[in-house]
C-alpha cells in the first residue's frame, strides 16, 4: 500500500509544478504523517467543510482537490479562523489534503482538455496570455447555431443554467477555460475564436466581448471544472490500483433559484 508521500510524489511528477502560474499556491496542503498508508482517497473540487467532514466520517486517508485548500498565508493556527480550523480538524484526524490547481489546468489531459472533450471540440491547442497558456481552442466538427450550442453546453456539463451573449449567430471555433475566464477573453479574440466557454466573468466583460465580435458562454465555475475529477480518478488508479478512490458526493454549494 503506498504512503501519502508516495501518492503525492507520483501526482507531483505527473502534474508538475513547472506548469503552475507564478501566483498560484498548491501542493501538499495538510499532512500530519507523510508515511501513513493511503488506502482511501476522496476527490473533490474544493476542500469545503462538508468535504472535510465526509472524509473524516468515512475513513479517508487523503483528499485530492483542484482548488488549493490553503491559498493565502495563514497568520495563525487557531479554531477561531475557518480555514485554520479546517486544517487542524483534518490533521487531527490524519486526513491529508493535496491540491493541483493551475498546473492541472495547463497539463495535457487536464481541466481544459477534459472540458473541450465534453463539449465535442476537436483539434485543440493551448491558448492564453503570455505565460499562462491554460486554455484550449479548437473547432466543432461543423458550424453550430449559437443558441443550440449554449443548450448543448448546459446539457454536457449538467449545468442548471448558462449565461451567454451573442456576437454572431453561428459558431465553430471554440475556446474553453474552466473557472474564471475574464483574463482569457483578449487571448480568445486574438486566437480567432467565435465563442469562449468559461465558468464565470463579469457583466462588463460580456459586453466587451460582444463588442469585439466574440460570443461568450458562462456555465459556472464548478460545472466547468468538476469533470476533471474523472481524470484524477484514472491517474490514481492507473498507478495504485489497490487504493480505493471515490468522488465526493458533495456538489457545488452555490445554487441557482428560478
Amino acid at each position: 500500500m503506498p504512503t501519502i508521500k508516495e501518492l503525492y510524489d507520483y501526482l507531483d511528477r505527473e502534474i508538475p509544478r513547472s506548469l503552475s502560474c507564478e501566483w498560484d499556491n498548491d501542493g501538499l496542503m495538510v499532512c500530519a504523517d507523510a508515511f501513513a498508508p493511503a488506502k482511501r482517497v476522496l476527490l473533490a473540487l474544493d476542500a469545503t467543510d462538508a468535504v472535510a467532514e465526509y472524509a473524516v466520517a468515512n475513513g479517508f486517508d487523503a483528499v485530492i482537490t483542484h482548488h488549493p485548500m490553503l491559498f493565502s498565508p495563514l497568520r495563525s493556527l487557531t479554531s477561531l479562523e475557518p480555514t485554520a480550523r479546517k486544517a487542524l480538524f483534518l490533521a487531527k484526524n490524519n486526513v491529508a489534503v493535496m491540491s493541483f490547481h493551475t498546473r492541472l489546468d495547463a497539463r495535457e489531459g487536464g481541466v481544459n482538455d477534459v472540458l473541450a472533450e465534453k463539449l465535442g471540440i476537436i483539434n485543440t491547442v493551448p491558448f492564453g496570455p503570455e505565460g499562462e497558456k491554460l486554455g484550449r481552442i479548437g473547432v466543432l466538427p461543423a458550424p453550430a447555431d449559437f443558441r443550440e450550442f449554449c443548450a448543448g453546453v448546459s446539457e454536457a456539463l449538467s449545468s442548471p443554467m448558462v449565461t451567454a451573449i451573442c456576437a454572431k449567430p453561428m459558431v465553430q471555433r471554440v475556446a474553453v477555460l474552466g473557472g474564471g475566464g475574464k483574463d482569457f477573453v483578449g487571448s480568445a479574440i486574438s486566437a480567432g475564436a467565435d465563442v469562449l466557454v468559461t465558468g464565470e466573468v463579469t457583466y462588463n466583460v460580456m459586453l466587451e466581448a460582444k463588442a469585439a465580435g466574440l460570443c461568450l458562454v458562462t456555465a459556472g465555475h464548478y460545472h466547468t471544472e468538476r469533470p476533471v475529477l474523472s481524470k484524477l480518478y484514472e491517474m490514481v488508479k492507473e498507478k495504485f490500483a489497490e487504493i480505493e478512490v471515490e468522488e465526493s458526493p458533495s456538489t457545488t454549494e452555490i445554487f441557482a433559484v428560478k
